[in-house]
């Protein structure tokens, strides 16, 4: 059976060291409208009421961080390729409003829940897919998206070390070895759907360098400079082409991984 200390060793066979820290969120602030959205220094939580109902949802710093590395304005056109259950493109939206948003999945259970989350919160999207990402240069037309998010399936070993054993027992390193051709795949299909000078934003919550900068490097070629740290809003960073960031569990935060690559410097790779 898989335990905790699995984990620590294969992370720190590659130099990674982390802890399990349970993150505690609290409210700091609220903005509202028809829809509050709640900051804290550990989360966003979203509110949405109505007549009959309130219902409410939270995202987890870490994932408002790799949103804000989009640099988004209105009306860029920004595909969320492994969108739901939605958070992120909800935070988009409701922060940079003007966008034109696409959304895609490969669950149709999930995509539902997208739509159920953006109903509720008065959020229109442009287009709604359920395909698989590792082929979705086959579908979108090329070239065509200014910015791209893609919230890669991973083994989870962020959302484990922030204190959630759900995945715990089915993380293994032949799992990581798997998702990892997955995660090139969607890479490099994504890169073909960003027009020149776009932004493509590649996200996972999990730490290990093989779903993370070696996904990167195999499929596009690209050596990311790193930084490791815990992340708070104090410590919100803006990262420059070809940067990344492991984002070590602390209780502001799950673990995570963000990086952010820009078309303009890697027009070679077109």
């Amino acid at each position: 059976m898989k335990t905790l200390s699995h984990i620590y060793e294969y992370l720190n066979s590659q130099g990674i060291v982390a802890t399990r820290v349970a993150h505690l969120p609290s409210v700091l602030d609220t903005i509202g409208g028809g829809s509050s959205v709640v900051w804290s220094s550990h989360a966003l939580q979203l509110t949405h009421h109505s007549a009959l109902t309130s219902t409410q949802e939270s995202m987890s710093l870490a994932s408002m961080a790799a949103v804000h590395q989009l640099n988004l304005v209105p009306d860029v056109s920004i595909l969320d390729l492994c969108a739901a259950p939605g958070m992120k493109g909800l935070y988009a939206n409701v922060t940079t409003p003007g966008i034109h948003y696409t959304a895609n999945d490969i669950s149709k259970d999930r995509l539902m829940r997208l739509k159920r989350l953006f109903s509720n919160h008065n959020v229109t999207y442009t287009r709604l897919t359920n395909i698989d990402a590792r082929f979705a240069d086959k579908f979108y037309e090329s070239k065509s998206f200014d910015r791209i998010i893609i919230d890669a399936p991973c083994s989870g070993e962020g959302v484990i070390l922030g204190g959630d054993d759900k995945l715990l027992y089915t993380w293994s390193a032949a799992k990581v070895k798997r998702l990892q051709q997955i995660q090139i795949k969607i890479v490099k299909s994504a890169w073909n759907l960003l027009k020149p000078g776009g932004r493509l934003v590649y996200a996972t919550c999990t730490l290990n360098k093989n779903e993370n900068e070696r996904v990167i490097k195999k499929a596009l070629g690209v050596e990311l400079a790193v930084t490791t740290s815990e992340l708070s809003t104090e410590s919100l960073q803006s990262l420059k082409h070809a940067e990344a960031w492991r984002v070590l569990p602390s209780q502001n935060s799950i673990g995570f991984f963000i990086s952010a690559l820009e078309k303009s410097k890697m027009l070679h790779l077109d």
